[in-house]
């Protein structure tokens, strides 16, 4: 498999200026009203493994279309993935699932759960420096971590995954913070990440699930139910592209360091960036028009490895780090 191990060098700065603007990132994103913190809590019906109880929803029709929008996100590429079907309904490019980051059906702290989504949207959102809304934010994993198309907004599809989160967001005032959503708090080493250690990273902790090449463990019996991949592709045409936010490097280490190896996420950041920096290291469907995201150059995530910048890094230091002498001071 083609690796690029030789992008990885001493990153060349052109100037001593400083890119990212923590600051003026959290105030674009900022509510014009005080915002909650509330507790992880699952409405009742569901298990802390996203089993639902169907009996526990009744049979109206906002219960039949949360129970057909955990399948949807559970098993994905049954329904809009290539294993649909109908193929008008072949919206995601790959055989991922949303329920492949987004563990159990969305309902597992730490690991980018669906819990209280709806009262976060509409939201400001910097790839597209624009309000956006929650359909939007779908299509953008069907178009980037699923590599491929949007789904209509007014499709039962669509209105059936908005409800199941809906549903999961039960209780929770507009705009509210809960407790366990999102990732952990990214951390930044002292070096840039190195794909070679990372490979050795992989091998011991990550190759015995995702497979030695990262193609990934398919589920066996998936013509009888379930999800596609027991342990999803981690590079090759069946992974996410390189728009997705596991390609950044921050962000990816971030998620494994949240989440892996699963139920012993113990890997210390230097291994987690570096290990990131391995699977990013290999080929994978591309996104075409990234020099479009983010276009407030100001915040630009110090991740983002294609230009424009406005500072004086180049693409080799975006790509890889070290990202402490990016931080705006």
């Amino acid at each position: 498999m083609k690796n690029s191990f030789l992008l990885m060098a001493v990153p060349f700065v052109l100037t001593s200026s400083f890119a990212f603007d923590a600051a003026k990132d959290k105030a674009k994103g900022a509510y014009p009203f005080e915002v909650k913190v509330q507790e992880f809590k699952l409405p009742v019906g569901i298990d802390e493994n996203g089993v639902i109880d169907e009996a526990k929803l009744g049979d109206s029709p906002y219960a039949k279309t949360v129970i057909f929008g955990s399948k949807l996100l559970n098993e994905t590429s049954r329904y809009l993935g290539p294993m649909a079907k109908d193929e008008k309904k072949r919206f995601a490019g790959n055989n991922l699932s949303c329920s492949s980051c987004h563990s159990k059906g969305g309902v597992e702290p730490g690991h980018s759960p669906f819990v209280g989504i709806t009262a976060r949207f509409p939201q400001y959102n910097s790839r597209a420096d624009q309000v956006v809304t929650l359909q939007d934010r779908i299509n953008g994993c069907f178009q980037r971590s699923m590599s491929g198309k949007p789904i209509p907004a007014n499709s039962k599809e669509m209105r059936a995954m908005v409800t199941y989160m809906h549903w999961l967001s039960t209780g929770y005032e507009v705009g509210a913070k809960v407790k366990g959503q999102g990732l952990v708090k990214a951390e930044y080493i002292d070096r840039a990440a190195d794909p070679k250690k990372g490979k050795e990273i992989y091998a011991a902790r990550c190759a015995a699930c995702h497979g030695e090449n990262g193609e990934g463990m398919v589920n066996p019996d998936f013509a009888n139910g379930g999800d596609y991949y027991v342990f999803p592709a981690l590079w090759g045409k069946d992974s996410y592209n390189t728009g997705a936010g596991m390609y950044r490097l921050i962000k990816g280490a971030q998620y494994v360091k949240s989440t892996m190896p699963q139920g012993d996420a113990t890997l210390t950041w230097e291994e987690a960036y570096d290990v990131t920096a391995y699977m990013n290291s290999h080929e994978r469907p591309i996104k075409q028009g990234r020099e479009k995201d983010f276009p407030d150059l100001d915040i630009k995530p110090m991740d983002m490895d294609v230009g424009p910048y406005n500072d004086g890094f180049d693409e080799n230091a975006h790509r890889f780090g070290p990202y402490k002498p990016m931080l705006k001071k």
